[in-house]
């Protein structure tokens, strides 16, 4: 793994300093209001994230299965080639906002840069819908995959999973599932900025509790909403870091933001896949804050992510392919 970041203080970045003195910044809400944070993340996307691609190949599809709440999936697929490997994505926003347009931007620019076909998932959000609802529809998601990606040129056993937020530990949540329930190992792992534990006592929720972006009280709120049971958080499932064992996780990528009251149990988790054997890299962007994968219209530091990302996913599956070839 990459040598642990170790956070020093430094100023923000000019760009996110200002993005602070307006109404995106969370202290300025008082009180969380599931439609207003929603709203305001809409917009924030709309004014913050640019995409420089190409046209590309774009489906949605509708999944109606069982007792799970109706969703669709967006694909994105640069070139008519078979045999690709396939990012599972799932967007951030609390687990109570955000859609198919929050990452939409990401999502082109991942499948451009790495020639990857993108699965953007549009799960089913909080309040309304509780913990384990979207794993669940994640998994149907990779089953169809297994079962009906090849039609789509997807190769069903290089399969990645990542996302922003509570998209990141939704993907986490998932590959304990997949081991769990079936012994399945993925291809790989993106994880930015991730909620991965039930917990709110880490030094950077103390330090960063308020006025950067996001707050440990809406973080708190959104937890609460998320779960139908409060117990559901000590679950490996819920809290990916709380599992047993980590050693059947994919190569994983990780990034954190210096003032992000997240980043402290990402880089636990970092640590933990370390300890484990799990081939990791873990990236600390210093001065910026939560949402800053977002911002590649204002931020080059997004931008820069945004080609590390895709140089991972390009690593992993040059990786794979000499493994082939060597038989090593």
């Amino acid at each position: 793994m990459d040598e642990m970041p170790v956070i020093l203080q430094q100023d923000l970045d000019p760009v996110i300093e200002e993005l602070l003195k307006t109404k995106f910044n969370d202290e300025h809400n008082a009180s969380f209001f599931v439609p207003a944070f929603q709203s305001r993340l809409n917009e924030l996307v709309r004014l913050v994230s640019f995409s420089d691609t190409n046209p590309m190949m774009i489906k949605e599809l509708k999944f109606i299965i069982g007792e799970l709440p109706e969703f669709k999936i967006r694909i994105y697929d640069t070139a008519p080639d078979f045999n690709k490997p396939v990012l599972v994505y799932f967007h951030g926003g609390n687990w109570v906002a955000g859609n198919l347009e929050t990452c939409d931007h990401i999502c082109r620019t991942l499948a451009e840069g790495s020639g990857y076909t993108v699965v953007s998932v549009d799960y089913a959000l909080a309040p309304e819908y509780h913990f384990p609802v979207p794993l669940y529809q994640g998994l149907e998601v990779i089953n169809w995959i297994k079962k009906q990606g090849l039609y789509f040129g997807m190769d069903h056993k290089r399969i990645v999973v990542g996302g922003d937020n509570a998209g990141g530990n939704i993907a986490a949540g998932l590959v304990n599932l997949l081991h769990h329930t079936r012994g399945d190992k993925l291809f790989g792992q993106l994880l930015i900025c991730p909620a991965l534990e039930y917990y709110f006592d880490t030094p950077s929720y103390l330090e960063y509790d308020e006025g950067y972006l996001i707050s440990r009280a809406v973080m708190q709120q959104s937890w609460r909403m998320y779960l139908e049971k409060i117990e559901d958080g000590h679950s490996e499932f819920a809290s990916p870091v709380l599992a047993g064992s980590v050693a059947h996780a994919p190569p994983t990528l990780i990034y954190t933001a210096g003032y992000d009251p997240l980043r402290d149990e990402a880089e636990k988790y970092a640590v933990r896949l370390q300890q484990e054997g799990v081939t990791v890299s873990l990236k600390c962007y210093r001065s910026v804050t939560h949402y800053f994968w977002l911002m590649g219209g204002i931020l080059n530091t997004a931008c820069k992510a945004h080609k590390s990302a895709i140089d991972f996913l390009l690593s992993i599956n040059t990786r794979d392919q000499t493994h082939k070839i060597t038989g090593k």
